[in-house]
Formats: C-alpha cells, structure tokens, sequence
C-alpha cells in the first residue's frame, strides 16, 4: 500500500516562519537535517477525502498543527512505555493502542508508524472509510444544491 501513496506537498505543510525548513515536508528518499536534539519522524497524513501522504515532521511542527502541547505527544514516544491510551483534547485525539499510534483533527489523520506490517490492515481500512464518507458528503451537497435549485 506504502507504494501507492503520492509523495506530492501538500498546501499548508510548510514550516513556519521561525523554524528551519525541515521540520515539516514531503519524504524525500534521503536522510532529513534537523535541529540539534530535535527528532524528524514520517508521518503518514491522511486528508478528509481519504488521500495520503508521508510527511516528516518534528514535535514542535505537529503541536503547531494539532494544537496539542508536548505532553499529549509523549504517550506516542516509541521509546518510552505507555499503557494503551486515548486522549480527549479540544482540538485532536491522541491515540496509543499497541502499534497504532495516532493524532486525529477535524481536518486530517496523522499516523506515526505507518511503516510496521501489523498497521497496514487499519490504513486499509481507515483509507476505505475516509474515501466513503467523502463521496456520501460529496453526493449529499450536489443533492440539497439541487433541491435549491428546484431540478428535484
């Protein structure tokens, strides 16, 4: 499945104004330079319409992102041992259950190890479901616009 995911930028993947450049991007194939003592990781990024990406981002790129403080991102450490979670924020769920490791916003699902076997049954299956309700909601706005139009 890994093969078949675009590895085109994405708007609003950009680094912020006061970060290096390579905090947040598309995975390149090539080693990543990072700040000192910050740790780059791929993330694969699925949109509302069910599309994805690998991008890789640092900590403090995904807690501009999701909103979430350092804390909340601890629970998805790999090298640190945390019972299986789920965390309720105002602005994401932060999910930890074995090896699906999770941020879930309203715009976009961003998903730590999305290279370990055991997890690509739930990309599959999260893919499909994503694309689902995109063409449900899709289908649903041409229906009510044309019942505003009077076509129906």
């Amino acid at each position: 499945m890994r093969g078949h995911l675009p590895h085109t930028p994405k708007s609003g993947l950009g680094p912020a104004e006061d970060d290096p450049p390579d905090l947040t991007r598309p995975v390149s194939g090539g080693l990543g330079l990072r700040k000192k003592g910050t740790v780059v990781r791929p993330w694969l990024l699925f949109d509302s319409t069910g599309s994805a990406q690998v991008v890789e981002a640092g900590k403090h790129a995904i807690m501009r992102r999701t909103g979430l403080p350092a804390r909340d991102l601890r629970i998805l450490d790999p090298l640190l041992s945390y019972p299986s979670t789920v965390l309720g924020r105002e602005r994401a769920i932060v999910i930890n259950l074995e090896h699906i490791k999770a941020i879930i916003t309203a715009q976009e699902v961003l998903l730590l190890n999305s290279r370990d076997p055991s997890v690509n049954p739930f990309i599959e299956e999260l893919q499909r479901r994503l694309m689902r309700h995109h063409q449900a909601t899709k289908a649903r706005v041409k229906l009510m616009h044309m019942c505003s139009f009077g076509v129906i």
